[in-house]
């Protein structure tokens, strides 16, 4: 009797965790916009369309184009805007035939418009001695808005730095950037190298490895921006240790 009672429970218990682990799962979007991208909607269903049929556009109900078939391929495609407001966005569609008969809307599909975004740069440090391995300074890249993205959707930071006016390469020698693929990441400036070190950075969206959905950008780069400013850290030298003599 006991041990029926707790196969219920435990069958109870993993029904539950299954049920939690699958209320979690993801939602990724087949197309993300940015910063002047457009999306190309098409309807494969164009190959079947006589001349004169037409193909309805809706974005959230509302109808926004009616293209006519002419025997021309793709004709029918509707290129989003590059203006939509931040957020998910639902276009639908329909056919018309030539008689004027209209068929069922299609299903909805989902366009994401992801924020405009700015980067700056902030120092722990503006300047510490050389030659002291306890010394170092945190350079702190922060992207705004500092908003949520949508699940699959990244942030992608490249650090660069010019010591005395020349190309700092690779940037693994003067310190390390922490990964951080969120609105905050940081590089630990740890270099000994007395200079004064100029530092930037870009940010841009990416996608994560799970995301099947496409970034469709202005640029073509996942709306790439630089630091509004660089920022300079200078490395001073240690005075060099004194002797005593009698003079």
């Amino acid at each position: 009797m006991k041990s029926s009672f707790f196969k219920t429970i435990l069958a109870a218990g993993l029904l539950i965790m299954g049920f939690s682990k699958n209320s979690k799962a993801q939602t990724y979007y087949p197309v993300y916009l940015c910063d002047g991208g457009t999306a190309t909607l098409h309807t494969p269903e164009e190959a079947t369309l006589a001349n004169g049929d037409k193909v309805h556009w809706y974005l959230e109900g509302v109808e926004v184009a009616v293209l006519t078939y002419n025997g021309t391929v793709n004709v029918t495609n509707y290129v989003t805007p590059n203006n939509l407001g931040n957020g998910v966005h639902n276009y639908t569609n329909r056919i018309e035939s030539v008689a004027g008969c209209l068929g069922d809307l299609s299903d909805p599909f989902q366009v994401y418009q992801l924020p405009s975004k700015t980067l700056a740069l902030t120092a722990s440090n503006a300047s510490y001695c050389g030659s002291d391995a306890t010394q170092s300074s945190v350079i702190t890249a922060t992207t705004t808005p500092a908003q949520a993205l949508p699940a699959g959707i990244e942030y992608a930071y490249v650090w660069s730095a010019t010591k005395n006016g020349a190309n700092v390469n690779p940037m693994s020698g003067i310190g390390a950037e922490d990964g951080a693929t969120t609105a905050v990441a940081k590089f630990t400036m740890t270099t000994t190298g007395a200079g004064t070190y100029v530092f930037n950075a870009t940010v841009k969206y990416v996608k994560t490895a799970a995301n099947t959905g496409v970034i469709k950008s202005g640029d073509n780069q996942g709306c790439e921006v630089s630091a509004a400013a660089t920022q300079t850290v200078t490395v001073t030298p240690r005075p060099i240790k004194p002797t005593i003599v009698i003079q």
